[in-house]
């Protein structure tokens, strides 16, 4: 299978956007090993952590959050939001009172983001954002990841949900990419032939893990970070899966389910099944141990092939 250096790009959509950036430019250098895709949220910037301190004050939940209410990546599915609508309204809230700059960069990201390209990788960002929130994010990159990504790729993964705002400006990258109708991860992966996926997401990482796009390696994704919301998979063949887990919070404690509904989760985080293509990583040491490992493993196939023409 041909390796993202050789790989010939897709065209790009109709009703996908490619935005040249200007100014804070990352150039692509050719011959590099590849391209490493990285999510944003909770990946880059430690979005939910300050969400958690930012909720509390503009909301006044009680008992207050913590971040083990963070059970599901989706907000409206845990404790202190609403529906879906109400909870696109509450996090719109909590980016006019600056979540974008308030959230810090997760411990070890920068350093280690550099260490990455060091060894010979381009970077890319594919993240659930949309593009109403792209001058905020691009912001945030510029301040604290400059000169590190080739590539910001929005998917709107809710953008359905949010509303319309005019255009901004502004880039930190050398492309940014946005899509006019929502796009898979996957999609933008086999798009940019990108090694792998760095993610938060346990359902991104299933999705991408499962994809039918052809892949270099047997890797797909790196699950990433010690979080509730990635603590379980779905999709375990060998699971039945309860009609509550699909209840939002509300609906669980209305039909007094919260109970079970727990002792159904704690099973499922002691079974710990990870689907194939996928590996977990704590932190971001232990993701440049592992592209480290991929590498010289990558090196030595590529050796063996030369010594055998």
């Amino acid at each position: 299978m041909a390796s993202s250096s050789t790989s010939t790009q897709p065209e790009i959509e109709e009703d996908v956007e490619t935005i040249l950036a200007s100014g804070l430019a990352t150039p692509t250098k050719k011959g590099w090993k590849g391209t490493i895709a990285v999510d944003m949220d909770d990946v880059l910037c430690q979005t939910n952590a300050t969400i958690v301190h930012m909720h509390n004050e503009l909301f006044d939940t009680q008992p207050p959050l913590t971040l083990a209410d963070f059970k599901n990546y989706l907000y409206w599915m845990n404790r202190g939001w609403g529906t879906p609508e109400e909870t696109v309204e509450m996090v719109a809230k909590l980016y006019q009172a600056g979540l974008y700059m308030k959230a810090p960069p997760v411990p070890g990201a920068k350093e280690n983001l550099h260490r990455l390209k060091d060894l010979g990788y381009n970077l890319i960002i594919i993240t659930a954002r949309s593009e109403n929130q792209r001058a905020g994010t691009e912001d945030w990159i510029a301040k604290y990841l400059p000169d590190i990504f080739d590539e910001i790729h929005f998917t709107g993964a809710f953008q359905h949900l949010e509303p319309t705002k005019e255009e901004k400006e502004g880039h930190v990258a050398r492309k940014a990419v946005v899509s006019h109708h929502k796009r898979s991860k996957a999609e933008i992966i086999h798009s940019t032939s990108s090694l792998f996926l760095i993610d938060d997401s346990s359902e991104n990482a299933f999705d991408v893990a499962n994809s039918k796009y052809p892949h270099e390696g047997s890797i797909k994704v790196l699950l990433f970070g010690n979080y509730p919301w990635n603590a379980i998979i779905h999709g375990d063949p060998s699971d039945i899966e309860s009609p509550l887990e699909k209840m939002t919070y509300f609906e669980k404690l209305k039909n007094n389910k919260l109970e079970e509904y727990e002792n159904i989760r704690k099973h499922k985080i002691e079974k710990n099944w990870l689907p194939p293509g996928v590996e977990r990583v704590s932190n971001w040491e232990n993701v440049f141990e592992w592209v480290e490992s991929f590498d010289n493993k990558r090196s030595d196939s590529q050796l063996d092939k030369v010594n055998d023409i």
